[in-house]
Order: C-alpha cells, then structure tokens, then sequence
C-alpha cells in the first residue's frame, strides 16, 4: 500500500515561540492578582485575539493553582486540568506544538490521578450522579488523548489515539445509559433537554468517526510500513462508515478518508471517485457560496432568472431568501482549511486517473466523471480563496484545475499559476533577508531550509506553465468557455 499524505498538517515541526516564558514584573504596591482574576483576564484576552497575553494568564494561573495559593475560595481539584489544556489549545495556535504537546500530556496527568482519587471514594457508589462523572471524565481524557495523538508520530500517536477512541466509546455508552434511565423513569428534566442530548450524542459520534478516521489516516502514512497497516485501515474505516451523518450517509470524514485509502491501493484506485464525490456533496452548497464570492463555481447550475422575470410572485422572493439563508449555514458549517485543501488535492487526483481511463476507453461516463471532478476541485478551491487568499498553493492548485479542464483554459490557468510564482518570489525575498539578520545558527539553518522548500515549490511552478506552453504555444488566449 503506496504512502498517503495526510488530511491534516498538525505534524509539522515550526519554530518556537516563547511567548509566556517572560516573567511579568508586577510594581510595588499594587495587590497580588487571585487566579479567578487571571482566568478573567485570559478570557478577555481571547475575546480580543490576544493569544500571546492569554496564554501568559493562563500560565500564571496555573502557576498559583500548582503552588495552591488561591485565595477568596476552594478551586476544583479539575481546574488546573482545564487551565493547562487552555494552555496547551493557545501552544498550537501559536505554532509551539512540543510545548502544547507537554500541557497536554501534564493535563492527562493529572486527570487519571484525579479519576483514581475518585474511585477510592466512591467505590460501592453507583447512582446516576457517579455515572455524569464517569461521561464527563471519559469524556476530558478522549479530548486530551486524541490532541496528545495528533502531536505525535508513529506508535505513540497509535497509543495515544487507541486511548482516546477507548474512553470516546465509554463516553457514549455511559451517555446513552443515561438518557435510557432517565427516559424509563420519566424524568422531565431530561425530557426538556432531549434535543440537547441528542445534539451531544451526535456530537460525540461525529468526534468517533473522526478518531477512526485519525487511526486510518495513521496507517496510510506513519505506520504505512507495517505489515498489517492495508487491513487495519480498512478496519476502522468501516467503524467510521457504521456511524451515519443527519442524512444517512457516513460522515465527510470517513468518506473523504476512504477515498485516499483507495488511492494507495494500485488496483482499486478508480473506486475512490465516487467516496471523493460523496464527500465533496456533504460539503457543496457551502463550498459554492463561497466560491461565488471569488467568481469561481466549478459548474453552473441551471438557471432559473427567465421564470423569476416571467413570475414577479412574492414567492419567489421567499425562495431566494430561503436559499440564502441555506448557503449561509452551509458555508458556516464547512469543514475546516486543511480538510478542504485535500479534498480539492484528492478531486484532481480521481481527475486525473479518470483522464487516462477515457484516453483508453473513450467511455461517456468516465468523462462525466472527470468533469465532475475538476468542477468540484474548482469551487472548493474557489471558497479556499475567498477564506484566505494568501496560500500559495491554492493559487497553484487552482491553476493545475483549470489546466486539466478538456479543452484547457490556458489564459485562466496561466492566470492562477503566475500569481502563486509571484507570491513564491516575494516570500523567497523575504526569507533571504531575514536570513542575513540572524544570529542564531538553528535559526538560520530553519530558514535555510525553507529557502530549500521555497525552491522546490517554484520549480513545481514553473514546468507546470512550461508544460502549460509547450502543449499550446503561444496560443494561450484561446477563446474559453
């Protein structure tokens, strides 16, 4: 089974920040400030975007709250668990994922000891009451293990997403029981709250399917060696098919998971089209609303302005409105940047096997197909932009779409492709010149080798608009559809 990259890029090594390694010198005179203060501040702090100042909050708080010097009040024992995973949350934002990684594990810490303190207390203890704690524990220790996981490599990140996905699985168990009692028993309170317990039920299957699909992912590229990685992959991939989505069908996750699966498989490669096609319709109506805003949709819909014209009903009025409320939360629901990007990578991928499928065979529906394909990596690519325009590579990818349309067009590709060499010289130049200012031999070493990436991407670049010319010449302002 070929390697896989992965959906995510949370494995990345980036430099340190040390951000909340200073020690704040507090004046004379002025009192002490109570850990409920720093918690309070560290909230405004992130209200504000201020990551930096919360964190160094957070981190003073966890300080008092270690020494036990809290005043005014008794903390919980959980309080410092959750400051250090605010704290290790705020190390990823700022790019320090070993420090997170450190909190986060400190924070696991001191949660199991916390449950084993619990358990000698409440041994013959079996109420109701026991088993909220139980979902609420499993629950923290499935969030810290599955971050833990995602940090790490190879057969650390395995144990780390096993311990997750285990206490996910109680978490739910013990949720479900939960609601079954109190359905059995007629309690009110429940029957008040049963949207909102359903909602967290699916919430919490939703976070499963992830986990399985974490697991997958690890067995298509760290652990892609091994000799049981294909039939390990396959297993908790259909763990995440049997958890269904609102609509019935598995999660995006999964879908989009399997399709890479399929793709490291030689002989089974063409079967990932329709899982990417099926995971990219999960996400479609949010995608193209975006992509609108850029003036790219991959394909046009039908267009109905000559009935609205002919039918100046006030229904119809209600109907556009309707929709638009629709795109608006579809495309405040999309999946995050990077799942998006590799949906976009893994559409051109099918596009292109699908191409040499119809060089072969010349089948209708192949080419249908491709089509498809390249017009959904176009509008997912298109609300890529209008997120963040300043990613080269989407401008790249955006343009290797519109080269592989049948015919090409060649102006637009050019267009995207010029544009993303631009933004590799202007960060190449930027680079070069911070490097002439460093002092630090690892600073200067890292910077270096981004130099090299930089390269690499420009090169990818340019024999893409080389290509791009040799296959059509000078004829690249071709009339295009």
């Amino acid at each position: 089974m070929a390697r896989r990259s992965s959906t995510s890029n949370n494995k990345k090594k980036v430099r340190r920040h040390n951000a909340g390694n200073s020690k704040l010198k507090r004046p004379s005179g002025n009192p002490a400030k109570t850990v409920d203060d720093l918690l309070e501040e560290a909230s405004a702090s992130m209200a504000a975007l201020n990551v930096e100042k919360a964190y160094q909050s957070y981190s003073q708080a966890a300080s008092l709250l270690q020494l036990g010097k809290v005043s005014s009040r008794n903390p919980s024992e959980t309080e410092l668990i959750n400051v250090l995973e605010k704290m290790g949350e705020l190390q990823v934002s700022m790019g320090d994922q070993d420090r997170a990684k450190e909190h986060f594990v400190q924070a696991l810490g001191l949660l199991e000891e916390h449950k084993q303190k619990e358990q000698q207390k409440q041994q013959h203890n079996q109420s109701d009451g026991k088993k909220a704690q139980e979902w609420e524990f499993y629950e923290s220790h499935c969030n810290l293990s599955l971050y833990i996981g995602q940090l790490s490599l190879e057969q650390e990140a395995l144990e780390a997403y096993l311990r997750g996905v285990t206490s996910l699985e109680k978490c739910i168990r013990l949720v479900e029981e939960l609601k079954n009692t109190s359905a059995r028993e007629g309690d009110e309170t429940m029957k008040d709250n049963e949207s909102t317990s359903e909602t967290f039920l699916h919430d919490l299957k939703l976070k499963l399917s992830g986990a399985y699909c974490n697991l997958a992912e690890l067995f298509l590229t760290d652990l892609c060696e091994e000799e049981s990685a294909e039939n390990d992959c396959e297993q908790y991939l259909e763990k995440a098919f049997a958890l269904k989505d609102a609509d019935g069908e598995p999660l995006v996750d999964a879908l989009q998971t399997m399709a890479s699966l399929r793709l490291s498989q030689q002989e089974r490669q063409l079967e990932a089209v329709p899982f990417i096609l099926r995971a990219y319709e999960k996400h479609r109506v949010g995608s193209e609303a975006l992509a609108a805003l850029v003036g790219l949709q991959g394909k046009q819909q039908p267009s109905n302005t000559a009935v609205k014209e002919d039918a100046m009903e006030e229904d119809d009025g209600e109907e556009e409105r309707a929709k638009e409320l629709v795109e608006v939360e579809a495309a405040n629901n999309l999946p995050e940047f990077e799942f998006r990007c590799q949906t976009a990578k893994l559409l051109l991928e099918c596009a292109g096997l699908l191409k040499k499928k119809r060089h072969q065979s010349g089948d209708a529906l192949v080419t249908t197909q491709e089509e498809d394909c390249i017009s959904a990596a176009i509008s997912v690519l298109g609300s890529l932009l209008a997120q963040n325009d300043e990613v080269v590579e989407i401008w790249y990818l955006t343009g290797c779409a519109f080269a592989a349309k049948t015919p090409p067009l060649v102006e637009t590709a050019l267009f995207y492709l010029n544009r993303s060499e631009e933004m590799l010289t202007d960060i190449r130049n930027a680079l070069q010149q911070e490097a002439q200012f460093v002092g630090d031999e690892e600073e200067r070493k890292e910077l270096m080798e981004q130099v090299e990436m930089n390269s690499a991407q420009m090169q990818d670049v340019q024999s893409k608009i080389a290509e791009l010319a040799a296959a059509h010449g000078d004829d690249d302002s071709m009339p295009e559809d």
